[in-house]
């Protein structure tokens, strides 16, 4: 599975500057996507900074609870192997 988790940061239009220039500004919310098919919404930027972190760091099982039942059956596997169970 391809994971490249970013984090997309939301932006609203603001007032147009005094020269009528276009501009935005941050909403404090950002959103992150996977290739793998996670993807939070929009939430509050230090959540998403988190779940950005924790889908990095634990990919196979955090945001996916099918996933968490799979790896106890390969870890029970494992365990058999290598005399454990």
């Amino acid at each position: 599975m391809l994971h490249q988790a970013l984090i997309v940061v939301e932006i609203q239009q603001a007032d147009p500057d005094p020269n009528g220039w276009i501009q935005v500004q941050a909403t404090g919310r950002a959103c992150i996507v996977c290739p793998c098919g996670l993807n939070t919404g929009f939430i509050d930027k230090t959540e998403a900074a988190q779940q950005h972190r924790d889908h990095l760091e634990n990919r196979f099982i955090r945001h996916y609870p099918e996933n968490a039942q799979a790896q106890e059956v390969v870890n029970g596997m494992l365990g058999t192997l290598a005399g454990e169970g």
